[in-house]
């Protein structure tokens, strides 16, 4: 990958005891092997994710795009379920009308019809 041969590995371990000295050069490759291995295992649990997004493009950016879809698709649907019912509460209520006649089927007079007869007006009866 990098094309290191001993050689070269040789004059960058001698470099970096010369600028680290030799009690860091133990800490540091602590340091170097736990990022690699950090590193590694990253790349080992992206891998087979990887290799499946690439063998079924399709099946990857559906499985992607489900959650936030159900999720958009869920609260779109409560304000419409909302809007709906009240439309429907609305249509349905018969408007008020005043009243034509009285019930012998007598007409209205105009004091029934502004709301002014007494309850001992004949026009009621």
């Amino acid at each position: 990958m990098f094309d290191i041969g001993p050689e070269k590995l040789l004059v960058v371990m001698t470099i970096a005891l010369a600028v680290l000295g030799p009690e860091r050069i133990p800490q540091v490759a602590r340091g170097l092997g736990r990022a690699r291995a950090e590193i590694r295992r990253l790349t080992s649990e992206v891998h087979p994710d990887a290799l499946n997004a690439l063998r079924n493009p399709r099946g990857a950016l559906l499985d992607a795009v489900a959650e936030p879809r159900s999720a958009i698709t869920e609260a779109v649907a409560q304000p419409r379920l909302a809007l709906a019912d009240a439309i429907a509460d609305f249509k349905f209520k018969p408007p008020p009308t005043a009243p034509s006649s009285v019930p012998n089927g007598a007409p209205a007079t105009a004091s029934v019809l502004a709301g002014n007869a007494s309850p001992d007006d004949p026009a009621f009866n």
